[in-house]
């Protein structure tokens, strides 16, 4: 879930929590995701730039939770976060008792429903979610089958260092979602993370769903979606970071990615157990899943691209390279996004090509500068997340104005800088600002990457 506490899970909760329910694609989600993880959004976003239609992120906001945000905004930058934390603690998470009703085949049949019809795709794209692939998928013009769901479940409020609180509390409801759900193949991994997501840890456990196999529902929707000589891409996502196991199939994770180094979170955080190193919680493929999708595609005689990358910012170059690629791509242009704060959708429509950066941290950065070069755009469009989070990592406005200002023209997206970096109502500027984008630069043509062309990025990417 990571830096979703900044603008989306605090606002979201404290709204859910004080406003009436609404009929949002939240409440199509099944027991225990939340709208806003890295996995569910990804899933959306796709769905979205293949049919045109949604509302991104606010789709996980309920009716209401403008004005009442808005009235929050008034509040100066403490009172702003601390508005936000107690909402956060009335409503984040689901009760604990829930994860008994976890199923994972739901979760998988909810993903496949995202893709409604009989239409057949030339490509389909599955494996471990993140930005930089759905940009990818909705390039290809390709459905995107994750292999992560996100859950989140209430506990008594506790001290944010309280690691032993917490390893007791998610693996309980792990345990459960493991218990109940004998015969499917799948890994439960308890996500803690006490810097970057410190207000979160105090009231909710983080639980990661994690496919080890191709499920039922996933198999047919290969077998009667995919064309006949159509290509699976594999996202085979390497990125790895220790973890300990709690007991079969269930593992926790301390940290995640950042500027700040795994071994710092062991030190700071002991915990009198062995560790081994393991594809990471939020951006890892599981190795038995892209095993099982290389089997099906041979038993299956379907082609396979796999795209194996050791850190989900080598997707972010890949998804760049891609967009730069394409036939009418405005390459003098691009729209930077962060996390969930993304809609491939508008790039689609507009030809601006999209960097996604993870985080807006320290290592994202330096990843933009390596990105960009030397090269001086006519246009940045840079949607910083706003993450209510004070991390030691999180790299101020002011660095990223004097990283982008040396381009022609920059244009905030979405975060006002005035309110940065606890702006609760970034999610509806966003929205607007991209809205006001295709509008004023849509074409009737939208970017399309031929899988070929991809296949031959891949070849030159070290």
């Amino acid at each position: 879930m990571r830096r979703t506490i900044g603008w989306a899970v605090l606002g979201i909760a404290l709204c859910i929590g004080l406003l009436p329910a609404s009929s949002s694609r939240a409440d199509d989600l099944p027991v225990g995701v939340v709208s806003f993880d890295s996995g569910t959004r990804v899933v959306r976003e796709v769905a979205e730039a293949l049919t045109g239609s949604g509302r991104s992120i606010l789709e996980a906001y309920p009716a209401g939770s403008e004005l009442f945000l808005g009235l929050v905004s008034l509040l100066p930058e403490d009172a702003r976060i601390a508005a936000i934390e107690w909402g956060m603690s009335l409503s984040l998470g689901h009760d604990p008792a829930r994860a008994a009703e976890v199923s994972v085949d739901a979760l998988a049949a909810w993903c496949v429903a995202q893709y409604p019809g009989s239409r057949r795709y030339p490509v389909i794209v599955l494996g471990s979610p993140n930005g930089a692939v759905a940009h990818l998928a909705a390039l290809l013009g390709a459905p995107f089958l994750t292999t992560s769901f996100g859950l989140a479940f209430r506990h008594p409020t506790t001290a944010p260092d309280d690691l032993d609180a917490y390893r007791e509390t998610c693996g309980a409801a792990a345990e459960r979602i493991v218990i109940n759900n004998v015969g499917t193949a799948f890994e439960v991994v308890c996500h803690y993370d006490p810097i970057h997501d410190r207000s979160m840890v105090r009231v909710a456990d983080f639980a990661r769903v994690k496919l080890l196999d191709l499920p039922a529902c996933y198999r047919t929707f290969l077998r009667d979606r995919l064309a006949s000589d159509g290509t699976l891409v594999l996202v085979d996502c390497t990125y790895s970071w220790p973890q300990i196991a709690l007991g079969e199939r269930l593992f926790l994770q301390i940290g995640g990615l950042g500027a700040i180094e795994p071994s710092e979170y062991l030190e700071r955080w002991e915990i009198d157990a062995p560790t081994e190193m393991r594809r990471e919680s939020e951006w890892g493929c599981p190795r038995p899943f892209s095993d099982g999708v290389a089997t099906y595609a041979e038993d299956c005689s379907v082609r396979l691209l796999r795209i194996s990358l050791d850190h989900p910012s080598k997707y972010s170059l890949l998804a760049y390279a891609a967009y730069l690629a394409c036939g009418g791509s405005r390459a003098e242009t691009v729209l930077i996004d962060s996390f969930n704060h993304q809609n491939p959708r508008t790039n689609l429509e507009t030809g601006i090509p999209g960097f996604w950066l993870p985080f807006n941290t320290a290592d994202g950065l330096d990843l933009v500068a390596c990105a960009l070069g030397e090269r001086t755009l006519d246009t940045v469009y840079f949607a910083p997340l706003p993450s209510f989070a004070r991390s030691p990592d999180i790299v101020p406005l002011e660095t990223w104005d004097e990283l982008l200002s040396s381009h022609d023209t920059l244009e905030w997206i979405g975060a006002n800088p005035e309110r940065y970096p606890a702006d609760p109502l970034a999610p509806y500027r966003f929205v607007e600002d991209l809205a006001s984008l295709r509008d004023a630069l849509g074409r009737s043509v939208l970017l399309r990457l031929p899988v070929e062309t991809l296949a031959g990025l891949l070849a030159r990417t070290p």
